[in-house]
């Protein structure tokens, strides 16, 4: 059984297991996930992410990502936990927490390759072809509702999110069937 035929038993979550593993394999192409201790991690060095999921009482996707929580992005619509030696868990339940999961998983790719001195994933925000002109993913700006105009507001996390779910759906790395 390979990774997707596991994450096609999670139901209303399918899609969304079978997108966060296309992401993943894009930040690091070539790498091949194996069943181990019942989940699955890559079989190469490249063990920024491992996935679980899970079908039976509570349908959820529990994601292990390389670095602390506290060094990830703030997520307010996917709580992060510590998991083992230098790594954080999180436990994705609905269709609308499948942004927030890309984005840790793609914090994860890039401290994981930052201890190791290598280039980092880039997430591309402007299509290449059309102007060359490449962008690194933008931390999700703070939702401050306040008047203070230095803070960013509601508005800019749209559009941030819209940037987010734009490039994945241009390079098929989920599925938009599932995007409004």
């Amino acid at each position: 059984m390979s990774i997707f035929d596991e994450a096609q038993q999670l139901e209303h979550l399918a899609v969304i297991g079978k997108s966060l593993v296309k992401y993943a394999m894009s930040l690091a192409p070539g790498m091949v996930f194996e069943r181990k201790s019942g989940g699955w991690l890559p079989k190469s060095e490249s063990s920024f992410v491992g996935f679980q999921f899970q079908w039976s009482n509570n349908v959820s996707i529990i994601l292990t990502l390389h670095g602390l929580p506290e060094e990830q992005f703030v997520q307010n619509d996917l709580a992060l936990k510590k998991g083992g030696y230098n790594s954080s868990r999180c436990r994705i339940t609905k269709v609308s927490q499948l942004m927030a999961a890309s984005v840790c998983i793609w914090r994860a790719h890039s401290l994981f390759n930052q201890e190791r001195s290598q280039e980092s994933g880039k997430l591309m925000l402007i299509d290449e072809t059309e102007s060359n002109v490449s962008d690194w993913l933008r931390p999700r700006p703070e939702e401050v509702t306040d008047e203070d105009p230095s803070l960013p507001n509601v508005a800019e996390t749209r559009e941030w999110y819209g940037e987010v779910k734009n490039f994945m759906k241009k390079n098929r790395l989920i599925d938009s069937s599932i995007m409004s």
